[in-house]
């Protein structure tokens, strides 16, 4: 396993200053987001391979690249273009969010649609596209995910514990036994429910002080075998990304008894 440092908490940085602070962790990559606010925006895909060049100057890879994509089109297919041109292994797609005003079924029916426009396009590009397990959407447990993607073969999936304790928890060993083979990475943050005078809320927090047993996640997934990237998030408020990661690294780190 590789832990790739989620670019998220550094914002609007420009891709050589972003390659350069990445370069003060020991990481061997980036999940690079692509985003308005950030170091690369829709309008400007052209900083996907400025900066993929950048890491490579440190030693380090572009290993993913998170988009809000959610359907084929111009946009689209600049930024899928610019990520097959850096070499990208994985691109994540956007969130197909569940709407009861639509209900279950129409809600699934678009996220097979703009998924399926949106694979076709990837796979022309020579690109891996991965749907992430995510609360709030008609993807937010394995078995979920599976049924947006059946029939899509070549997509992926971006696994994430701390999302799904936002919407209620999944066993983690489920998921991996659903997902498989099509288990491409996975998203290392933490998360815990508190209740507050207006209820209960479940926030983001250190690895160390949520819900999640990431040292019993790490072992199964050295078990089975698994070789993809863990993408390292920090969503927590933080004034020094570089010092907030390396902590959260060293915190890793010292739940494995792996290498990574």
């Amino acid at each position: 396993m590789r832990v790739i440092a989620f670019t998220k908490p550094f914002g609007p940085v420009a891709p050589g200053a972003l390659a350069d602070r990445l370069a003060e962790l020991d990481v061997a990559g980036a999940d690079l987001v692509v985003r308005e606010g950030q170091a690369v925006g829709p309008a400007n895909p052209d900083g996907i391979v400025t900066f993929a060049e950048a890491l490579a100057g440190h030693g380090m890879s572009l290993d993913v690249v998170t988009t809000d994509l959610l359907a084929a089109g111009p946009t689209a297919d600049r930024i899928l273009a610019a990520c097959a041109e850096a070499n990208v292994g994985l691109v994540r797609a956007g969130f197909y969010r569940y709407d009861p005003a639509l209900g279950h079924h129409r809600c699934l029916d678009g996220a097979r649609r703009g998924l399926g426009g949106l694979a076709k396009l990837a796979a022309r590009h020579g690109v891996r596209l991965a749907l992430q397990l995510h609360h709030g959407t008609v993807h937010a447990s394995a078995a979920h995910a599976l049924m947006v993607l059946d029939g899509l073969d070549d997509v992926a999936v971006y696994a994430d514990p701390g999302n799904q304790t936002k919407e209620g928890g999944e066993d983690w060993r489920l998921n991996l036994d659903l997902l498989g083979d099509r288990l491409a990475c996975l998203g290392v943050k933490n998360s815990a429910w508190h209740r507050g005078d207006d209820g209960w809320r479940c926030d983001w927090v250190p690895l160390a002080d949520g819900m999640i047993s990431w040292r019993e996640i790490l072992a199964g997934l050295t078990e089975r075998g698994f070789t993809g990237p863990l993408s390292l998030h920090v969503h927590y408020p933080t004034t020094d990304p570089v010092a907030t990661l390396r902590a959260e690294l060293d915190h890793l780190r010292s739940l494995s008894e792996s290498d990574f």
